[in-house]
């Protein structure tokens, strides 16, 4: 069975170029995206923020994506309860369409803050890595070993920036929600009483809310993943029940010794930024159970 999607249209804004006779169209796309996920006792917890604001002309969006790690959403793609081998949410990275203007800016932002509850990041900035002729700029990047502290209860967190130094990307503060934890379960169980066997997945509902769950489920032997990791969204009600035999038709190794489960809850808003209309902050709980 194959699951049917599109790559919907991405938050970003087709405007004329004006840095050169106009003919050019530029994208705009901006996100800045936290994660929070829970380790278990052999991993520990792990707190990223990442953001990139990058301006393209010349180069096809999905080749520029590809480039700069901004997929779009699982969720924005598939619909609960459907899945699909994640290799295919991502779009083959394609060459540039050969014109003579080819530019991929990662624009610098200033200084780009977080600050949830008590706890304030700063946010360090990077250069890209020198690897194509027609890509520069900066992106920021920041891992911690330590969730920050916050209530139990729902907690609003913030990025601002400083902006750069033109007024294509001038200061902004925005907010979102961080999402409640998932306590994750998982098990084994029979497919609706047949011999078949499926993955039966509880966790703590979040009703009501119009983003589901993404599930992200690799097969392993030992230790080591086997076979291609399948990638399923499910309504967030606080249960899920997917058949083994469904999960194999996407590439999950019908012969692994056990399953890694990855589940995220996310909220997402947009917020404009100068040029940069439509930009991303996406807030994502993540959590891991194995099942042997």
């Amino acid at each position: 069975m194959a699951a049917s999607f599109a790559l919907l249209a991405s938050a970003c804004t087709a405007v004329d170029d004006e840095r050169s006779d106009g003919e050019v169209e530029a994208l705009r796309l901006g996100r800045v995206h936290v994660v929070l996920e829970t380790g278990d006792e052999s991993e520990p917890d792990d707190f990223e923020v990442s953001a990139r604001f990058a301006y393209v002309r010349g180069l096809d969006e999905d080749f520029a994506r590809a480039r700069i790690d901004m997929p779009v959403l699982a969720h924005e793609i598939l619909q609960a309860p459907e899945c699909t081998a994640t290799e295919h949410l991502t779009a083959p990275e394609g060459e540039a369409d050969g014109g003579e203007i080819q530019e991929l800016l990662l624009v610098d932002a200033g200084d780009l803050r977080v600050e949830v509850g008590e706890s304030r990041y700063d946010v360090p900035l990077t250069l890209v890595p020198d690897l194509l002729p027609y890509m520069s700029g900066v992106e920021y990047i920041m891992y911690s070993d330590e969730l920050p502290a916050m209530p139990v209860d729902a907690v609003t967190m913030s990025v601002a920036a400083s902006g750069s130094q033109t007024d294509e990307l001038p200061p902004f503060l925005t907010d979102g929600q961080v999402p409640t934890v998932l306590d994750l379960e998982s098990s084994f169980g029979r497919y609706r009483g047949s011999l078949r066997g499926e993955l039966v997945l509880g966790w703590n509902p979040n009703e009501p809310t119009d983003e589901p769950i993404t599930l992200r489920i690799t097969g392993l032997i030992g230790d080591e993943p086997s076979g291609s990791e399948v990638t399923c969204v499910a309504a967030d009600v606080g249960q899920a029940r997917l058949s083994l035999q469904y999960l194999q038709g996407f590439g999950l190794n019908p012969n692994a010794e056990g399953l890694r489960v990855e589940a995220s809850r996310m909220t997402t808003r947009t917020f404009d930024a100068g040029d940069f209309a439509g930009s991303e902050f996406i807030v994502e709980r993540r959590e891991t159970t194995l099942l042997p």
